[in-house]
């Protein structure tokens, strides 16, 4: 039984890769990421769906396929999809919020991380959101895609991921907005990098523990 553990044990660290290890985005073998998506400020659907292709789109360049969960809005929750079963990494969570604003009015996203770096859940803030003047530039489907993939950013790299510039700087300036008009505002390879192997690492250790518990007879 020790020798079939550790040949498992094996087999499943041979998936994490050092960063810079892959050669681009065609040769590297997706992750797949499930969000459950909770529409607690009833965000209409025109804008909902934008930001779901912008998300796919954004995450599919850095090498995640994303499968997003349309939890419904307060009482017309769909329970049938599974939208409560999250599990770092594989399933995360957001919820829009709606009348809720932190820090200022130009905060549109936070995330929770524990003491470890490692968390499950976000919150995007729709009235602020929804009213600011960067819509001037970009659609609030398409903004709301981009602090959803922002936030689950630093979900998937854990603590200190802001940078400075791109998609995961902490306020989005003239530079960002451009880009994101263009659909251009997209993480960094060594960002892309990270997010993978820490995925790939973090799922490889809950399987160990799976093999280990299995192994013991438990």
């Amino acid at each position: 039984m020790a020798r079939k553990f550790w040949i498992v044990v094996a087999a499943l660290l041979s998936g994490i890769v050092a960063p810079g290890a892959y050669a681009g985005p065609d040769t590297r073998p997706m992750v797949r990421l499930k969000v459950s998506v909770f529409n607690d400020a009833v965000v209409a659907q025109p804008a909902l769906q934008a930001a779901e292709a912008r998300a796919k789109a954004v995450l599919g360049e850095a090498g995640i396929a994303l499968t997003w969960l349309d939890c419904g809005t307060p009482g017309r929750w769909h329970r049938e999809l599974g939208c409560r079963d999250v599990a770092f990494p594989a399933h995360l969570s957001v919820r829009l919020v709606a009348g809720r604003k932190v820090v200022s009015e130009d905060t549109f996203g936070q995330s929770f991380l524990n003491e470890q770096g490692e968390g499950n859940y976000a919150n995007v803030y729709w009235t602020p959101l929804s009213s600011s003047k960067v819509l001037d530039l970009i659609g609030e489907g398409d903004l709301l895609g981009l602090v959803v993939v922002h936030e689950l950013g630093h979900l998937l790299l854990g603590k200190d991921s802001h940078s400075s510039e791109g998609l995961m700087r902490g306020r989005w300036e003239a530079a960002e907005l451009r880009e994101a008009a263009k659909g251009k505002l997209l993480f960094s390879k060594s960002e892309a990098e990270r997010m993978r192997v820490r995925y790939l690492s973090a799922t490889a250790l809950r399987e160990i523990d799976m093999v280990k518990i299995s192994a013991s007879g438990k």
